[in-house]
């Protein structure tokens, strides 16, 4: 094997070309126009904005709509990206990374592998037409398999699974979702907010399964047919696509001293327990905390690469509102939203809540000791949203927010 890599100036490996690892290596860019810059990624497909994957759920596929950036812009900015290469050792101590049977060395390495999406040990689960959708080809593949189907079950409540199965009720299909907490998005909405937004999808004619598991799936000649729940109840599918959550791609860390607790472990430099090595996005947990959002992979990411390329930034823990934009509808919720009031044993909380059952708008605002703390909105209230944020931790009293959501 050789080494790639030879010359005096700063060598910055990258691992991974989604939002964390693009903005890495824009960050590492500004920080040192000099730095020898190399993207490794195991698609081979430049970087896309996977968050506009279900657009395309039933029509075709416009890869160039989804592109973020271009082969120029890689050239112009001169970062090296290697598609189709998947890095398959790291070797902290020589500072070296492997690849296709090749040894690169490096200054310093960022790793922003992601991450990669569960699914369950399902007895039936290679049956086909049964998918997972992370990537531009699970999208051609759900598309194969949705052309002729009757009906399809889509398998987890989250802000995945919830616009994969509004996008399947559009082209006419017979949708089943299930999840198998107790209630939709219980990490999000309240017992009120949630019966109000799933009252919202099945007025969509989209049924809802809630507090159910699955056990596997039945097929005819290799094609799944049914899915089987665990009281051994039988629903036709013709298509099923399982969206339970995601695992951190940390397998090439393993062995490597680096600091591993599901998530690579790093500080708020994005600095793992190995001298020179970073970690951001989906793969890594800041301090502890896991966010699993696009915008902050891009921010993580930026921090990776400033410091990677000898820079000193801080990423900064803040709460970013979860916005969900499906099924006719938007929820937005941010702060604390008193879903655990026994964290602070002397709080004293205060909610307002306002609620319509007809046009599935649903508003509640939280107050601590006096304080404005947080906020959850389903339907037409959502549009003050970025307003009642700036709000967050301020002496704002009940009636001019409400005036600000309702007029």
């Amino acid at each position: 094997m050789s080494n790639i890599n030879s010359g005096g100036s700063r060598r910055i490996l990258i691992v991974g070309n989604g939002a964390a690892g693009l903005a890495a290596a824009k960050a590492a860019r500004a920080q040192d126009p000099e730095a020898m810059i190399t993207i490794f990624a195991e698609d081979n497909r430049l970087p896309y904005y996977r968050l506009r994957l279900c657009e395309y759920i039933g029509r075709n596929l416009n890869f160039d709509e989804l592109k973020i950036s271009s082969e120029e812009w890689f050239a112009k900015n001169r970062i090296q990206l290697e598609l189709s290469s998947k890095v398959t050792a790291i070797d902290s101590e020589a500072k070296e990374i492997i690849t296709s049977g090749r040894e690169y060395s490096y200054d310093s390495l960022v790793l922003a592998t992601g991450s990669t999406p569960i699914m369950p040990p399902f007895k039936g689960k290679e049956l086909a037409s049964v998918h997972t959708l992370w990537t531009v080809a699970d999208i051609i593949d759900i598309n194969k398999s949705l052309q002729n189907a009757k009906r399809a079950v889509v398998i987890g409540g989250g802000l995945l699974g919830l616009e994969t199965a509004h996008k399947i009720s559009e082209m006419g299909i017979d949708v089943t979702l299930i999840e198998g907490m107790p209630r939709l998005l219980p990490k999000q909405l309240d017992e009120e907010g949630s019966e109000l937004f799933r009252n919202k999808v099945q007025s969509l004619d989209i049924s809802v399964f809630c507090g159910m598991s699955v056990s596997g799936f039945e097929g005819n000649n290799g094609h799944v047919s049914h899915v089987r729940m665990a009281d051994d109840t039988l629903l036709e599918a013709d298509a099923v696509i399982v969206t339970v959550g995601v695992a951190p791609n940390t397998a090439i860390a393993q062995n490597t001293g680096i600091e591993i607790s599901r998530f690579l472990t790093v500080n708020e430099k994005m600095e793992t327990s190995v001298r020179d090595v970073y970690a951001a996005g989906d793969v890594a947990s800041v301090n502890g905390r896991w966010f699993g959002q696009w915008q902050v992979a891009g921010k993580q990411g930026q921090v990776a690469g400033t410091n990677a390329a000898g820079g000193n930034a801080i990423y900064e823990l803040v709460d970013i509102p979860y916005i969900l934009a499906t099924m006719g509808t938007r929820v937005v919720c941010s702060g604390d939203t008193a879903a655990n009031q026994s964290g602070e044993a002397e709080a004293i909380y205060d909610i307002d809540q306002r609620l319509d059952n007809e046009k599935y708008n649903y508003s509640k605002l939280v107050f601590r000791n006096g304080l404005f703390v947080g906020y959850m909105l389903i339907g037409d209230p959502t549009k003050a949203f970025s307003k009642l944020q700036s709000m967050i931790n301020t002496n704002a009293d009940k009636e001019s927010i409400n005036k600000i959501l309702y007029g």
